[in-house]
């Protein structure tokens, strides 16, 4: 009796631990992960991430990071602390983004246009976008042919003692619907897949006088893995009327894995769009883009600009140009229409 409760605090304080961490390293890099010219999404000189002043505001920023995920991770309500570690170091960002909005410069808003039509083929094809929805396809297959074997009440959420707390029924969208809900899902995020390769405005490319398409591609490539993994994750789902718990140890093997996979993957991306020492001035001016267009740095809204999508400030990738009208049926695409659908499933 003791051994299990024991066993059980521990993982009430491993998992939150893991959580806490890694939210650590992604805010603690977040700052890096951005264009020379941009330091916490202010338009500055590059040169000034190395000044005395420019090192003192990351430092105090970090610093405050690591106290909000201390203080989320001790706060005794878990609900409290979770909210506390996820807006505790958003709150240190604006901070830090106030401190050097002072320093800010105007960037350079020159831009170069290529006449040729631009290359905007999903990667690898339609096979390989095929790929994540065959994925679900087969689970749905294997499902329907062990219909049989598939309990009438199932659980499909367990808590950190291995007891079921979520349960579901033997009924189309009791089975299907974890299916259903991530090819919506990844239907969405190739959507945006598509529009990042069609309507970015690219910038130029590292020490050199030419366009390139380098970093939407390599965004466009992540997206695609990021989709195969959501299916594994949905079929996962979808299986556990068959193969039960799937245990608190493997899946907090695969979170520690699938984050050491992410983070050097996205310092890779970043170094794939800062310039080299010989770079041109304009490839050093910031993002093409003003500051006052940026909301809170992270919220871009100018229906003067052409591009559907352009460079996040915070992080690897982009975000979309909230000016214009078809980014908010894209949003709804996105994100609002599987909410709908998982209301639905769970309302069914």
């Amino acid at each position: 009796m003791i051994e299990p409760m024991i066993e059980h605090l521990g993982w009430l304080v491993i998992l939150p631990l893991v959580a806490a961490l890694a939210a650590l390293a992604l805010f603690w890099m977040l700052p890096n992960w951005s264009r020379p010219g941009i330091y916490f999404a202010v338009t500055v000189p590059p040169e000034f991430r190395e000044t005395p002043e420019g090192r003192q505001i990351l430092r105090r920023y970090r610093v405050q990071v690591t106290a909000h995920v201390a203080i989320g991770f001790a706060w005794p309500s878990l609900i409290v602390g979770i909210v506390w570690v996820a807006f505790g170091p958003l709150v240190s960002l604006l901070m830090a983004r106030e401190r050097v909005m002072p320093h800010a410069v105007k960037p350079s808003m020159v831009r170069e246009a290529v006449l040729a039509p631009r290359a905007a083929h999903l990667p690898g094809g339609w096979l390989l976008q095929l790929g994540p929805f065959a994925i679900l396809a087969a689970t749905a297959i294997w499902l329907h042919l062990h219909w049989s074997e598939i309990p009438d009440r199932f659980p499909v959420h367990w808590g950190i003692d291995g007891r079921p707390n979520g349960w579901s029924v033997r009924t189309p969208a009791g089975v299907y619907g974890p299916l259903v809900f991530g090819a919506s899902i990844i239907a969405g995020m190739a959507v945006l897949t598509y529009g990042i390769l069609r309507h970015t405005r690219v910038q130029r490319a590292p020490g050199s006088g030419s366009l390139h398409l380098d970093f939407p591609h390599q965004v466009a490539y992540f997206l695609v893995a990021v989709e195969f993994f959501l299916a594994a994750c949905m079929s996962a789902a979808a299986l556990l009327p068959l193969t039960g718990n799937p245990g608190i140890v493997l899946v907090l093997i695969l979170t520690v894995l699938l984050l050491a996979a992410i983070f050097p993957l996205a310092h890779w991306m970043n170094k794939n769009r800062a310039p080299f020492a010989d770079a041109h001035p304009l490839d050093l001016a910031g993002d093409g883009t003003l500051d006052e267009h940026w909301k809170m740095g992270v919220i871009y809204f100018n229906p003067e600009d052409p591009a559907l999508f352009v460079e996040k400030r915070f992080g690897i990738g982009y975000t979309l140009n909230f000016g214009h009208a078809s980014s908010w049926l894209i949003l709804a695409l996105v994100a609002v229409l599987p909410l709908v659908l998982l209301l639905a499933l769970r309302h069914s």
